[in-house]
């Protein structure tokens, strides 16, 4: 019988909402039709996905396939219930949700999270920016079916469900998971059915569900996708075997450009990124101490992040003088290059070893570091298969610890902002269907 469900008013989206619950390897299904769905014939499912077909139909219609869908599939197995909402706020969100809350028992409180960071989608002050431009300011304002004309979330609730709305603006969020939690409980002892809540990461988002599930408030999530996956995975036993592989980057280049993109990075992941220290990794002394720490980081509550990775510099004060290095160990710049360079591929190595089918797939960035990994992998060469984006490739390793494993390699001063971003886009994408044992 399914433990999470999910309504929302769009075929391709309540879709994209389930994958993410399919990485964690819950079995999803979507029914079209709520009179295909028969509980007996469905008892192995895990999440039931209903499309009502309903954002651009009468506010009234809307309120009615969804009080249908509610009596039809939810029951006591029922964990978690998730208004599936655009992440544009087209439709009839707050109609939908009332709904929901209808047919919920007494004291259901729904968390408004309307954020997809991966796709650019965050809420600040209560304004859904869209890749940094205020909705109303997006295409989506043109929408000939479902035009926006506002960017804040609060008054669009409050107007579609005729009561008033809680907020917990950033400043909250930023404090963690208790300040969050104490936030929502404050506003829920006032009567609040509906509490939107800010957040700019899947950081932030992961903080909202921990919180919510301390309070111990009987919850109905309402966003685009991830914060249900978060919820989901506070509230529901996931199966012994995961979905959705990680991806392991291992990051050479010191460029500006290579931090932006890290930066980029680490706003839209769920991410482990640890920083090595280049002095010790080039120290013969302090080389294995410092190798050992930053897998051990690596390695740590893995399960909580999608992407895993180790860089040699987050900012431009971390930039160290290369020269000045070589000239100090008498030897060159190349060699101290080299050294770098090994010591990275052997934290990959032991990471990808320690970590056995959790990492997937390989992301590198810069000539020196390629070689290395794929010469701690033992690889006899990659087979190349598509490009990622210009001068970015993927391509499968043969032979070695990692063969037939699939990599994406970039040059340090390749693409714009985002491409690093783009490259594990892609990779995840061609994980998205394997699995791995949990530890």
């Amino acid at each position: 019988m399914p433990k999470v469900l999910i309504i929302g008013d769009d075929m391709t989206g309540v879709n994209s909402s389930a994958v993410l619950l399919a990485r964690q390897g819950l079995k999803c299904a979507t029914f079209f039709d709520l009179d295909a769905y028969v509980p007996q014939n469905n008892k192995d499912l895990d999440v039931v996905i209903i499309s009502t077909d309903s954002r651009s139909i009468e506010p009234e219609i809307a309120y009615q396939r969804v009080n249908r869908a509610m009596k039809v599939v939810n029951d006591d197995t029922v964990k978690l219930i998730n208004k599936r909402m655009d992440s544009t706020l087209r439709g009839n969100i707050g109609i939908e949700l009332k709904g929901i809350l209808d047919n919920s028992p007494p004291g259901t409180l729904a968390l408004v999270v309307p954020v997809f960071p991966a796709s650019g989608r965050v809420c600040i002050g209560g304004y859904l920016m869209v890749n940094q431009v205020p909705l109303e300011r997006t295409i989506v304002a043109k929408d000939p079916k479902n035009p926006i004309k506002t960017s804040k979330v609060v008054p669009l609730f409050a107007e579609q469900m005729q009561e008033p709305i809680g907020f917990i603006e950033l400043r909250q969020v930023l404090q963690g998971e208790e300040k969050i939690a104490n936030a929502i409980s404050e506003q829920y002892a006032t009567g609040c059915r509906v509490i939107v809540v800010d957040a700019t990461t899947d950081d932030d988002v992961l903080e909202i569900a921990k919180a919510a599930k301390k309070t111990n408030i009987p919850i109905v999530s309402v966003d685009p996708g991830p914060f249900t996956s978060a919820m989901a995975m506070q509230l529901i036993d996931g199966p012994n075997a995961g979905m959705g592989q990680k991806v392991m980057l291992t990051v050479g280049s010191v460029s500006d450009l290579t931090r932006r993109q890290m930066e980029d990075l680490r706003l839209k992941y769920s991410h482990n990124i640890v920083n090595v220290s280049v002095l010790q990794l080039i120290d013969p002394l302090q080389r294995n101490a410092e190798i050992d720490r930053v897998v051990n980081a690596l390695t740590n509550e893995v399960e909580k992040y999608e992407v895993l990775g180790v860089t040699t510099s987050s900012w431009e004060r971390d930039v160290l003088n290369l020269g000045k290095l070589a000239l100090d160990a008498g030897t060159t710049e190349d060699e101290i290059s080299q050294r770098i360079a090994k010591g990275l591929a052997v934290i990959t190595i032991k990471v990808i070893t320690k970590l056995g089918q959790y990492v997937g797939g390989l992301f590198t960035s810069g000539g020196d570091v390629t070689v290395a990994v794929c010469s701690e992998l033992k690889a006899t060469c990659i087979e190349i298969k598509d490009e990622v984006l210009p001068l970015a490739v993927y391509g499968r390793i043969q032979q070695g610890i990692f063969h037939n494993r699939p990599i994406v390699t970039k040059g340090g001063l390749i693409g714009d902002d985002k491409a690093i971003s783009k490259c594990v886009d892609y990779m995840l994408i061609k994980l998205s269907n394997e699995s791995y044992t949990k530890i």
